[in-house]
């Protein structure tokens, strides 16, 4: 009778349970090109659990979408070894689900062999991770003691000058981004030179106006930012289409960055052949996880791109997940997004904070976080009794606002761009 082989799982190592649980957050009014968010967002957090007790957690998007998808993963999940997760993710063929799920496989694996993620994904090069200053125009909150910072209206230059004041001064940002697309683009302009009156012309500035520029529009932008003293990391996202984006690098020096055109594999060779992009942003939840991530950042090396982290409404396990895959990324040449300042609830029994910007690497097995079950509970009650927020893709989130717009007596407002 033969032995068992050593890659022989046990059943005390396989998965037997898969949870999938939505759950429904304050969010405060914030802007975009899009419109603005309403006053609850949704997100699911994903919860595996072994035959011998073991706990896996991620988290991803809110729609119903991802939901029914990590439903029907389920039969591949429950009995699997945590180990295995490449036959997984050929079988689901879907980043977003796949990256749910690797996430809280990581988890699990690093809790039972004593190490942090970081370690599973090749081990860390840096200590502690550097977050960007996520700047939004918004509108008053309506209950102001539901808003963690910045409760008034943002919808000026100066009022965006107090807003960034408050990031700065109670987190220590160096790096600060301003989400575009509001404004009129000269308006928006004007915000980044008053930012750097107030910060120093030195600081760190990036604008994103999620393709509501037109080529001809962005080319001006970029020209007078080229001829200010203002230090621009990147143009992100200015125009609606990769295309756009190739016509428009002829037209500026400036570097132009992205996490709406290039969101996987598939699309790197085009937007390397067109001389698209110069910087990919990644983001776990859609490419294929933490694993995924990984592999980005060295194909992007190979073509000589740079990669920064986008960012979007997520809890702690989201922020634990991405400050351990940025510490993990050797080709991270930007300080990542996070949208986590703005957020007022948390899933994880210990929040994170920042120092100086920046989170320091969890050490603790696994992702570092645990999930805190009042507030698990809380959050998904909060799911069942309200409309949230919820979106996974550039579609699903321009058909969420569109129906926002709606409700508020807008019914003939479009999500047309390039708006100017």
């Amino acid at each position: 009778m033969s032995s068992p082989t050593r890659d022989t799982p046990s059943n005390e190592r396989r998965i037997t349970d898969l949870e999938v649980i939505p759950v429904a957050h304050t969010e405060p009014p914030l802007r975009n090109s899009w419109g603005a968010h309403t006053n609850v967002a949704a997100r699911t957090i994903i919860r595996l659990t072994t035959a011998d007790g073991q706990v896996g957690i991620g988290e991803t998007y809110g729609d119903q979408k991802i939901i029914d998808a990590l439903e029907r993963a389920r039969s591949l999940v429950e009995g699997m070894n945590p180990h295995a997760r490449k036959p997984l993710e050929l079988r689901l063929q879907d980043p977003m689900t796949y990256g749910a799920l690797d996430t809280a496989l990581l988890d699990i694996i690093g809790k039972e062999v004593g190490e942090p993620v970081y370690n599973l994904l090749g081990g860390k090069v840096r200590d502690e991770v550097e977050y960007s200053g996520y700047l939004f125009y918004k509108y008053e909150t309506e209950a102001p003691d539901e808003s963690h910072i910045a409760p008034h209206a943002v919808d000026s230059p100066e009022t965006m000058v107090e807003e960034a004041r408050a990031f700065v001064d109670r987190h220590g940002f160096s790096t600060l981004k301003l989400k575009g697309g509001v404004l009129e683009p000269d308006e928006e302009v004007r915000t980044l030179k008053r930012l750097a009156d107030e910060f120093g012309s030195e600081t760190p500035f990036r604008i994103d106006p999620n393709g509501a520029w037109s080529v001809e529009t962005a080319s001006r932008v970029a020209r007078e930012l080229e001829r200010s003293d203002l230090r621009v990391q990147f143009l992100e996202d200015p125009v609606p289409t990769m295309n756009a984006h190739a016509r428009l690098k002829r037209n500026t020096s400036l570097p132009v960055a992205t996490n709406m055109f290039v969101v996987d594999f598939d699309q790197i060779a085009p937007a390397v052949r067109t001389d698209a992009v110069d910087v990919i942003l990644s983001d776990h939840h859609y490419w294929s996880g933490l694993t995924g991530n990984v592999r980005l950042d060295d194909v992007a090396e190979t073509f000589d791109l740079s990669v920064g982290m986008h960012s979007n409404s997520h809890l702690g396990v989201s922020m634990a997940a991405m400050t351990h895959v940025a510490a993990a990324m050797s080709n991270l040449q930007y300080a990542p997004d996070t949208h986590y300042p703005w957020m007022v609830d948390d899933v994880v029994s210990t929040p994170f904070t920042f120092e100086d910007g920046s989170i320091p690497v969890p050490d603790a097995p696994g992702l570092g976080v645990d999930l805190d079950e009042s507030k698990l509970e809380r959050l998904a009650e909060r799911y069942e009794e309200t409309d949230p927020l919820a979106y996974s893709d550039v579609s699903s989130m321009a058909a969420e606002y569109a129906a926002g717009e709606s409700s508020v007596g807008r019914s003939d407002w479009l999500p047309n761009k390039p708006r100017w």
